[in-house]
């Protein structure tokens, strides 16, 4: 075992995170001296436009020193965007390699302790959970479990966990598991123990969690997601033979061979059945093969039948030693039976801990008894839920205390705690390489784009219809009512491209985080990989769609010959910049409803800031900072910079205001001169580069956390 790998990576990313702030200052001193020439630039263009006595040959060396100073200015501008491309790669990498290096060195212990034999069957045992919800001013506080929870989960059994609604069942799993989620009004309390030793708040036993809800890549097929997931845990460790066996003996095991090749699909796109997709979540888990494995409420949503297959493929597990912990909701009598244990809960108090078998005759004995027609899961579940009287209930619940004082729960000598605390503190990193998640992620992220043929052609559709409205309307020639009209076609485009690729990216990507959020919290891959492989997967059809829209836009408006290409360039480059934009809402967002709440006043300030609705000295100089990074803007003014440059126009017809015989004449007009469009370009880019940037941060910085269990008040006044 080597312990020292640890640190070693930690310093690995210590020296990348120095090299790109080095590459980062490197850059915006670069910045600065663009600035300087661009300023010397207009200062020596004012000089030489006052100088009248200028020489043919001295006008032909200024001329040669213009262009070599907008060529240095060009060059440096463009290394300053290279190297900022360059620092978020560098950046995101840092920041992996740091984590990782971090989660490594605290969880190689783990990983050893994992290999151990003694780990191949686990014993999960607690005592005194209590969870508590801050109320708010001048209320007392919630006790959603009320500090009586005592209990073990045996290896070859089944513990099922059982209770009325609010019961705190779901809490108590999450609790034992280690997922309770972080909340600033949540307090949780208790000792857990593996095989009889006592482990840290913050362990994360090794199991498998199946949440209630999965979701999962709607497009992809039952044997390419679990083709997804060994490729990432097992990569390193099986051959290309040695996985594919392992994806069919799980397919096998779970009864998933039938549907192998149907996509998962959601609510909206017709996939496997609800109690497929739950053995489906079952089987990712079970890859690595944990040998406990908690589920919260496997066969809510199903019908008898499914809900006993998926019953009866837990038995399986459990028979082959696994420890199997479940939260059941309103079980017949046929699936209550495949359980050997049962814990019963009722507002958030213990009510019974021991074996199936024996709860009927325990419920009878504090005399409660029910017709024997009655099943036991429906008679018990009757007797704890204050259905027969409210005093009846509370006398269960004393029982119930008492009871659980009895059980013997660990046997374990007080200083085995900070042992088990170094083995247990943390899970290990994920298993394959920044480059290996690349790859496989890209590929998932390109199936899943050309997959989704529902949104491609609502896309299309759209970019056709916004194409043949536009081009329908509009019938641009020479004079001068030409100029107005140019100008109001490409702020049309421009906020248009905008509303379409930044309002579609806002609307699907915060139910994709949500997969995505979980499977990183399962440490398949890291943040950066994933993002990466995202932003790039988007690209080629947003070419597509621009080069739709342009082609019919381009002749039926009658837009200026020759700058097609150009033009394209520009609506591409703009499309990409508005679904970075959209990235960035969508993963700072907890979900689509604040996501979409966020996008009308945005799009409102980008048209207010375009570039001709508001002058610059009359911007607040709170927003100032605004029209740098306004994407209607520099999307607008890219485009009718190409539109006017090389156009004349006719003096004759109807005048809109001063006669402008060329496009620079009209583009001075709205105020558009000074800006190349190289500036355009660059500044496009650098809102691409800043969105991806702070949209990596955003996924980094609110990945799931969750609560450190505390001792118990008890032991810790023992203690003083």
């Amino acid at each position: 075992m080597v312990v020292g790998l640890g640190p070693r990576r930690r310093w690995k990313g210590v020296l990348v995170w120095v090299m790109a702030l080095s590459m980062f200052l490197e850059v915006c001193q670069s910045q600065s001296i663009a600035s300087k020439l661009k300023v010397k630039l207009k200062k020596q263009g004012a000089a030489s436009a006052s100088s009248s006595s200028l020489k043919e040959e001295n006008g032909e060396w200024t001329f040669a020193w213009w262009e070599h100073t907008l060529q240095d200015v060009s060059t440096l501008t463009t290394t300053s965007f290279a190297g900022i491309l360059l620092t978020l790669v560098m950046i995101g990498a840092a920041t992996t390699v740091f984590l990782e290096s971090k989660t490594e060195e605290d969880g190689i212990l783990m990983d050893g302790l994992v290999a151990n034999e003694s780990l191949q069957k686990v014993e999960i045992g607690f005592e005194d959970i209590q969870i508590t919800l801050k109320q708010k001013k001048q209320k007392e506080d919630r006790l959603i479990l009320d500090g009586s929870i005592r209990g073990k989960a045996l290896p070859g059994r089944m513990l099922a966990i059982m209770g009325p609604s609010g019961s705190g069942k779901s809490s108590l799993l999450h609790a034992l598991g280690g997922k309770l989620k972080a909340d600033a009004k949540i307090t949780a309390r208790g000792l857990r123990y593996v095989n009889g030793e006592a482990i840290s708040g913050d362990s994360m036993i090794p199991a498998a969690f199946i949440e209630q809800d999965v979701n999962f890549f709607p497009h992809m097929t039952v044997k390419e997601t679990l083709d997804f997931r060994v490729e990432l845990k097992m990569g390193r460790k099986l051959t290309k033979d040695a996985r594919d066996d392992l994806v069919q003996d799980l397919m096998e095991q779970l009864s998933l061979t039938k549907s192998a090749n149907t996509i998962v699909g959601n609510a909206k796109i017709r996939g496997i059945s609800g109690g497929e997709k739950k053995r489906l979540s079952i089987a990712c888990e079970m890859i690595d093969s944990p040998p406990v494995i908690f589920l919260d409420e496997p066969t809510s949503g199903l019908d008898s039948y499914q809900a006993a297959q998926v019953v009866e493929t837990m038995r399986a597990l459990a028979n082959s030693g696994k420890t199997v912990i479940s939260v059941i909701h309103q079980p017949s009598q046929h699936i209550f039976a495949m359980f050997d244990d049962l814990l019963l809960l009722s507002e958030g108090k213990q009510m019974y801990f021991g074996e199936v078998g024996n709860v009927r005759s325990y419920i009878d004995g504090l005399g409660y008894s029910a017709d024997s027609d009655t099943g036991t899961a429906e008679y018990v579940l009757e007797s704890i839920s204050g259905t027969i009287l409210q005093e009846g209930t509370k006398s269960i619940a004393d029982e119930g205390r008492a009871q659980s004082k009895s059980l013997v729960i660990t046997e374990s000598e007080p200083g085995s705690k900070k042992k088990v605390h170094h083995i247990m503190s943390k899970a290990s990193r994920p298993a394959s390489g920044l480059i290996r998640q690349f790859k496989i992620l890209l590929n998932r992220s390109f199936h899943e784009v050309l997959r989704g043929k529902g949104a491609i052609v609502i896309k299309l559709v759209q970019q056709v219809t916004l194409g043949m409205i536009y081009g329908g309307i509009y019938s641009l020639g020479n004079n001068q009512a030409s100029i107005q009209d140019r100008i109001g076609l490409i702020s049309l485009i421009a906020i248009g491209t905008m509303n379409l690729a930044c309002g579609a990216t806002i609307r699907s990507f915060p139910k994709e985080k949500a997969i995505v959020t979980g499977e990183m919290g399962s440490n398949l891959y890291s943040t950066f990989p994933y993002f990466l492989a995202k932003a790039i997967s988007e690209i080629p059809l947003i070419g597509v769609f621009s080069s739709v829209f342009g082609a019919i836009i381009y002749p039926l408006a009658g837009l200026q010959k020759g700058r097609f290409k150009q033009f394209l360039g520009f609506n591409t480059l703009h499309s990409i910049a508005s679904e970075a934009v959209g990235l960035l809402i969508g993963s700072i967002s907890a979900n689509s409803d604040i996501a979409i709440a966020l996008f009308p006043p945005i799009i409102v300030l980008n048209v207010i800031f375009d570039g001709k609705n508001i002058s610059e000295e009359s911007t607040p100089r709170l927003l100032k900072w605004i029209p740098k990074f306004g994407l209607v803007r520099w999307g607008f003014e890219g485009m009718a910079l190409n539109e006017f440059s090389g156009l004349t126009f006719e003096t004759s017809g109807p005048r809109r205001g001063p006669v402008a015989k060329t496009g620079e004449e009209a583009l001075e007009r709205f105020g558009l001169v000074g800006n190349s469009l190289r500036t355009v370009v660059n500044a496009q880019m650098t809102i691409i580069s800043v969105c991806w940037l702070l949209s990596f941060m955003g996924l980094s910085l609110t990945g799931q956390k969750y609560e450190v269990m505390l001792e118990p008040e008890n032991l810790i006044a023992g203690q003083k």
